[in-house]
């Protein structure tokens, strides 16, 4: 049986080499899309689609302008390219796994807001973005939902690289992982079709089984629906 094809949207800044280790890890092809000009068509034979980590959302997708005193690294031409992906994925009923900007991407195509300088409130100073991609910073817990399936009851241990987080959940999405100071950590929609998490599991494959299962999760749903001969 082929491996099912799973596509990585990325910035030209984000390195891909992670993700796609992840994705080969859990038994699948990936295939890294960075925006370029004009934004093009999920491929027919992709099967599933990861949204990596990167830029900051631009706030004028939530309704909002650039707070004072906050310097945002935006890519616009990667919102794009990300909000069409993700349209086609929802059509095509393509699992979606959402990392960090991932995340933020998701929330704000549901209609959320972001809060643009986690350093800015009051949620604990372990959400930063200038840790070691791999260094474990807080712990995280799931309550419910797919994701508490596969994370499993437990606090998890995870890694923290965001300036940014949620601010108004987006309609109709589940708020299911939470760090002990509240910030979510985790939403999904209610099919979970779409599983999304604020850090960075890629990063911690090789020694994680949590951060493995939400890969191994989503080959697994892609090799599915590419079994039953729903994918081209």
């Amino acid at each position: 049986m082929p491996a099912p094809l799973i596509v990585v949207t990325a910035g030209h800044k984000t390195p891909p080499e992670p993700y796609e280790k992840a994705v080969e890890r859990a038994g699948a092809r990936p295939l890294v899309l960075t925006p370029s000009g004009a934004v093009p068509p999920l491929p027919d034979d992709a099967a599933g689609l990861v949204l990596a980590g990167g830029a900051s959302v631009e706030p004028a997708r939530y309704g909002s302008g650039i707070e004072p005193g906050v310097t945002p690294t935006m890519d616009p031409p990667r919102d794009a390219l990300e909000w069409a992906m993700i349209d086609q994925a929802l059509e095509r009923g393509l699992p979606i796994l959402a990392i960090c900007r991932g995340l933020q991407v998701v929330n704000v195509y549901y209609g959320g807001s972001l809060h643009q300088e986690l350093a800015r409130t009051s949620y604990a100073p372990v959400h930063r973005p200038d840790q070691a991609r791999n260094h474990v910073a807080h712990p995280v817990r799931a309550h419910g939902g797919r994701l508490a399936e596969l994370l499993g009851p437990d606090q998890i241990w995870v890694n923290s690289i965001h300036r940014q987080g949620v601010k108004r959940l987006g309609t109709g999405l589940l708020a299911t992982v939470f760090a002990d100071d509240g910030l979510i950590e985790g939403v999904e929609t209610p099919d979970g079709q779409v599983l999304a998490v604020q850090w960075h599991p890629e990063e911690l494959v090789a020694h994680d089984p949590a951060a493995r299962a939400l890969f191994t999760d989503l080959v697994e749903r892609s090799r599915r629906r590419t079994t039953i001969g729903v994918t081209s």
